[in-house]
């Protein structure tokens, strides 16, 4: 019998009905204990007396209470009241996927959200060894806001998880063979036959899903239920390039993987199958076809078989490896650029071409060593050639040494090598790095000085045999990376390591001159190692689409830059951004691809200790979500993430898992915070051109802009009686810690000089913040929010050899106000926490111990603190860098090195 509005189940009170399934009736109700409304879903009483519809309806229960992911429902309660059982969840506004596919197919850019999130929800189940079993639209919400819900785990079976150990993929116990659980037309071929089936079944429902979100029509349908049964074991659905034409291809090759009738041919991980819908949703800007050229021309033969997107960049590296299928945008060529792999470890960076260009000499720490490789083209061998710890190898002009950077007693220094062996010579101390003269007689010798908590550069020459570095050119607050020597030899071109929210530049150094120039670039995102062309007139280079590609992941655009024109032109863009470039040969280019992402976990704390045992992931996706804040009553959590493909702010439930989005500027938004009372979010954007600091409510409505021509504001943090908003300057003439109330007024800067990373104290009468004192040595320090004046305390954290990028000195303060924790390096390189006491006067560096991460391939880069103390939430940072070749770059071609 229905249940009236206004009657009571247990401690709920029905407000109305919401619909009704094979499985139960759902009903809004509200809970009076927590004041929050509910979804109620009950078994009618005669159903609850058969024992089997009874059982299934608590498996439903138990498989979603225990998984905690954003986009599967929240299970609150399960009961039984008067013979009637019914789950207490969450209560999902919005619209089945069943009600938006009425008006016809998706196009792609929503399509892509949908599916993502899915996916995501799927791969969580099944890493915890749950299959749905009826997967269908019926059974997706969207909500207004766009945010996916997987419902009804009502067919769901407990399956044994993978272990490590097995190469026996799990199946579902349980199902008696020839009995058939599922939607017809959403099912496997396997489910319909009533064979066992695995967390691939659902792969291929969820293609059944994706195939009619893309065509508006069922993949499998037929006139009955036998001839629909039959066509999913049997039958091939129409092609979806017949049915939607302009549809990416990656879409429809992702669909095809999903709907294979044998299993095996499908993802071996609904993970994989996750990041590669995230991968094509955050680069279908990037996506396009020859002209003319729809996705039936491009399909070709219909397969059916196994087939593996790299995890690297997904489907848009993959695809333009296979052939130049898709189209990497550029301005309209004969033949499109494609992209490829040419080292897969994933550890692999700053490759150096040789003059004959047969062979790549590159850095790589593969082995858990950084040291130079060289891979012979022609065979693809690659083989060790450096001891290390060594990185940027620069081929000398004849081919037959290599010049690279020896991490030496912590000071790097330039050494070089000959390319079939013996001992490497030290040629140049204290020199980060180098390259050689176009004659092969001198090379040229970057070095940086830490002044005041700024860095310079000085660049000088010394002779190939080695000897002290004559001065060329001092470059004062910028740190310079990657010089270049041109052709000709008159010239030194390089790029900087800039603030997030500064304007890179290209430096070219006069060297007869002794004088520079800055040559400003298309777009303020990073710049590459750049690479002379040609006759030397024209420079090409890789630049990041987003400015703070060093911390995201980011496209990345390359751009063939004339000197003497002073004209920029586009050649084409790649999934991935780019530290170095080189010239491979005539119309070819090899350059290091990034791909990273960072996923939040939350971890109990007893005092200052761990609970690594009870450690849970608040996300698990491709995207990157960083920079944990609590709220001030610990129940939510902020953070900056890319998963809507830009850099906004999301708030995550730290119990339920409901997440939301805060901000939605097509700018990148970050560094958020919450001042003290809760009312007001604070974080940094570059909606205004420059990153500055921004002041919202607490849900993100009403943004203002709280500084002004700060040059790169970012990182604020407020004191506890919210009257300051503490924040960094990362460049200009007002770089350091300043404090401005929250109406914009009073700005004053506390501490001078390259000062980030600010942390106002729980009594708000310090900042913590980081400082470099050497390029290898960073301190954390601590000066009074009243007037900036040191305190007593600092502790130095030494930065090592490591590939990964990271933010060494990042600090928090524990609750209590005695403790400060941040990140730095082990002696292995890992990052990860460590906490220290802070007593004022006294010297605590006795007190340093480690707390949480150190972990190899998970880097702890961002972190936060609950306001109890009781919860630690750490983003793990995993980082893969590449070797990837592109053809057919039209206007390139390697230098024509001039002898003098």
């Amino acid at each position: 019998m229905p249940l009236p509005a206004g009657s009571c189940l247990g401690p709920y009170e029905i407000v109305s009905p919401l619909g009704a399934g094979g499985m139960g009736e759902v009903y809004r109700a509200r809970d009076p204990r927590l004041g929050r409304e509910v979804a109620i879903k009950v078994l009618p009483a005669d159903l609850s007396r058969d024992p089997e519809r009874l059982a299934r309806f608590e498996q439903e229960a138990r498989s979603a209470s225990g998984l905690s992911h954003p986009n599967i429902i929240t299970i609150y309660e399960i009961g039984q009241i008067d013979s009637v059982s019914y789950i207490s969840m969450e209560l999902v506004e919005g619209r089945t996927l069943r009600e938006m596919l009425a008006s016809g197919p998706l196009t792609a850019r929503r399509f892509l959200p949908i599916a993502s999130q899915v996916s995501d929800g799927l791969a969580k189940a099944h890493a915890a060894g749950i299959v749905h079993r009826d997967l269908k639209p019926e059974n997706v919400m969207v909500t207004k806001d766009g945010f996916v819900k997987i419902l009804d785990f009502g067919l769901a079976k407990l399956a044994a998880p993978r272990s490590a150990e097995s190469s026996q993929l799990p199946t579902a116990p349980g199902t008696e063979p020839g009995v058939v659980l599922g939607t017809v037309g959403y099912m496997s071929p396997e489910q319909a036959a009533g064979l066992a089936a695995d967390f691939r079944s659902d792969q291929f429902s969820l293609g059944s899903i994706l195939y009619e979100m893309a065509t508006g029509r069922r993949a499998f349908q037929k006139s009955t239920t036998v001839e629909t049964l039959a066509a999913i074991v049997r039958e091939e659905p129409k092609p979806i390039a017949a049915l939607a034409p302009e549809l990416p291809a990656p879409i429809a090759w992702i669909i095809d993987r999903c709907l294979a009738k044998e299993p095996d041919d499908r993802y071996a991980s609904t993970r994989d199958l996750a990041r590669e819908l995230a991968t094509v949703r955050d680069h279908l800007s990037e996506m396009s076809r020859p002209e003319g050229k729809t996705l039936a021309d491009l399909a070709g033969p219909r397969r059916t078989r196994r087939w593996q997107l790299p995890f690297l960049a997904g489907a848009v590296v993959a695809l333009a490896a296979v052939g130049g299928f898709l189209a990497l945008r550029r301005p309209k060529p004969a033949e499109p650029t494609s992209i490829r792999y040419l080292t897969y470890s994933g550890h692999d960076r700053a490759p150096s071409v040789s003059p004959d260009g047969r062979t790549i000499a590159f850095s790589s720490d593969r082995d858990g060593r950084p040291r130079i490789w060289l891979k012979q083209l022609a065979g693809g061998g690659e083989a060790a050639l450096t001891t290390g710890p060594d990185a940027l190898p620069r081929f000398s002009p004849d081919g037959s040494m290599l010049l690279f950077a020896r991490l030496d007693a912590a000071h790097p220094s330039l050494y070089r090598a000959g390319i079939v062996g013996g001992e490497a010579r030290k040629l140049v101390e204290d020199a980060a790095e180098g390259d050689w003269s176009p004659d092969g007689k001198q090379i040229v010798v970057l070095r940086w000085k830490a002044e005041g908590g700024l860095i310079d550069s000085t660049l000088g020459i010394a002779s190939a045999d080695g000897g002290e570095a004559r001065e060329v050119v001092r470059v004062p607050g910028h740190q310079l990376i990657h010089p270049r020597w041109s052709p000709d030899g008159e010239t030194i071109v390089t790029t900087e390591i800039g603030a997030g929210g500064a304007k890179k530049s290209l430096f070219l150094i006069d060297v007869a001159g002794k004088k520079f120039r800055s040559v400003p670039t298309q777009v303020a995102g990073l710049v590459s190692a750049p690479a002379w062309s040609g006759n030397g007139e024209d420079l090409v280079y890789m630049q990041s689409e987003s400015v703070v590609a060093n911390v995201t992941s980011s496209t990345g655009r390359v751009t063939r830059q004339n000197l003497r024109a002073s004209r920029a032109e586009t050649l084409f863009w790649s999934p991935t951004n780019s530290d170095v470039l080189d010239i491979l040969g005539s119309d070819r280019l090899v350059f290091d691809g990034r791909s990273q992402r960072q996923n939040l976990q939350e971890i109990p704390l007893v005092g200052s200790n761990v609970v690594a045992a009870s450690a849970h992931w608040l996300t698990q996706g491709s995207s990157t979500d960083r920079q944990p804040a609590y709220t001030p009553d610990g129940d939510w959590i902020v953070f900056s993430s890319t998963r809507s493909g830009n850099l906004d702010l999301w708030e995550m439930a730290t119990k339920t898992g409901a997440i939301r989005r805060l901000t939605d500027d097509e700018a990148e938004d970050w560094d958020p915070a919450f001042t003290r009372d809760g009312k007001n979010l604070i974080w940094s954007s570059n909606r205004s051109g420059a990153f500055e600091i921004w002041i919202a409510a607490s849900d993100g409505s009403g943004a203002r802009q709280l500084t002004r021509e700060h040059q790169d504001a970012e990182n604020p943090t407020a004191t506890a009686d919210s009257s300051w908003i503490v924040f960094n300057q990362g460049t200009g003439p007002g770089v350091g810690i300043w404090k401005i109330h929250p109406d914009g007024t009073g700005a004053l800067r506390l501490v001078s000089g390259n000062s980030v990373l600010p942390e106002v104290s729980p009594d708000g009468q310090y900042v913590s913040y980081r400082t470099n004192l050497r390029t290898d040595l960073t301190a954390v320090r601590v000066a009074r929010v009243s007037d900036g004046s040191p305190a007593p305390f600092e502790t130095h954290l030494q930065v090592g050899s490591g590939f990964s990028a990271n933010s060494v000195g990042r600090s928090r303060w524990m609750p209590d106000g005695r403790h400060l924790v941040f990140v730095g390096q082990d002696e292995k390189g890992n990052y990860g926490l460590y906490v220290q006491d802070f007593v004022p006067g006294q010297d605590s560096s006795k007190s340093r111990r480690r707390l949480v991460g150190f972990e190899a391939g998970a880097s702890t880069e961002s972190f936060g603190i609950s306001p109890d103390g009781s919860r630690i939430t750490v983003a793990a940072w995993e980082q893969v860098f590449s070797l990837m070749v592109a053809d057919r770059v039209p206007g390139v071609s390697p230098p024509e090195r001039k002898t003098r």
